[in-house]
């Protein structure tokens, strides 16, 4: 009993690595697919704009994502909510977006509407927690020296 113990922690070990090198490698290959504007359009078409539209797809999905992780002292009162890349409070939000999709962002200015909900009570002080929601209305940015913009249904 106790060898099968020691031996499944170094295999959980062995299988946690191995899904991480699977998913680095994965996220690699879609961007290398998304970079060199070659994908899989069908052959017509404005290649000119695909790689346009590809980084503001990416930029503003992975914006939206990262949103959900952030821990800013904000509410819905503060909505809609200016993030800039000239503001030090959000520097560090800007530069994962940077390590996150791999562009160069110069500039990023976005406006992001917060909606406030309740969750649940904490039962020894009978208090209530609060999770924001972000959507992103709008964004501009100059990613690897091109200009893109975004406002909220562009893409659906």
């Amino acid at each position: 009993m106790k060898e099968e113990a020691r031996s499944s922690a170094p295999r959980r070990m062995a299988m946690l690595v191995a899904l991480a090198v699977v998913a680095v490698l994965s996220l690699g290959l879609l961007a290398a697919c998304g970079s060199n504007g070659s994908g899989s359009s069908g052959g017509g078409g404005a290649a000119a704009t695909d790689e346009t539209t590809m980084t503001t797809k990416t930029l503003v999905k992975t914006a939206a994502n990262e949103l959900a992780l952030v821990d800013w002292d904000v509410t819905d009162a503060d909505s809609p909510l200016t993030i800039s890349s000239d503001d030090p409070k959000y520097a560090e939000y800007v530069e994962d977006l940077s390590k996150l999709t791999g562009y160069n962002i110069e500039s990023l200015t976005m406006q992001v509407s917060i909606t406030t909900v309740q969750g649940a009570e904490i039962g020894a002080t009978h208090e209530f927690t609060y999770e924001n929601t972000y959507t992103v209305d709008s964004l501009e940015a100059v990613v690897d020296s091109k200009t893109i913009t975004y406002k909220d249904g562009d893409f659906k």
